[in-house]
Formats: C-alpha cells, structure tokens, sequence
C-alpha cells in the first residue's frame, strides 16, 4: 500500500503591525481655569474630617470575629510559632556542629 505523503505548508507572509491610535490630548485651559478649581477644592480640615466619617462608616461594616474565635486562631499562630522555632533551632545548631567538624 501507498501512503500519501503530508503537503509542505507554505510560510505564511509577515503581517504588517497595526498602527497605534492615540488619543487627542485636549487644548490647554487657561489659567484662570485653573485657579477657580483651586478655590473649589475644601480643605485640608475638611477633607481629614470626611476621611475620618468614612473610616467609621466602614468600621460599622465589619464583621468582627467573636472572642472565642480570636483566642482560637491567636493559638494556633502562636503554636506554628514555636514550632518553626524549635525547627530552626535544630537546623541551626545541626549546621554549626557540621561546620565546626569540616573547618576543625
């Protein structure tokens, strides 16, 4: 039996890069423009103060975790603490006794 041999594709031509549209920067305002807008802004007492409104809209979101729950994860955080402590304290102590017996 023939077999058919595969067609050799043909190398496809380099397609051209797309041209980049950049966007028309608007005219320049004029200075008087911009010094209305400065007087617009509030201040900085103003501004501090709505930051301070908005952080305790905020808080009154949050769910806190019940007492219970933070002794719970506040344990087991610091038992993992210890433990990579005691872990490293073995490794360390291991490398610095096969250090010592390779310098002498």
């Amino acid at each position: 039996m023939a077999t058919k041999k595969p067609k050799a594709e043909k190398p496809k031509p380099a397609k051209a890069p797309k041209p980049v549209k950049r966007p028309v920067k608007a005219a320049k305002k004029p200075a008087a423009a911009k010094s209305a807008k400065a007087a617009q802004t509030p201040g900085l007492w103003t501004r501090a103060s709505q930051f301070m409104r908005e952080v305790v809209q905020e808080l009154k979101r949050v769910t806190w975790p019940s007492r219970r729950q933070t002794l719970s994860t506040t344990g087991v955080v610091l038992a993992l603490v210890i433990l990579v402590a005691v872990f490293l304290g073995v490794v360390d102590f291991a490398l610095s006794r096969l250090v010592r017996l390779i310098i002498g």
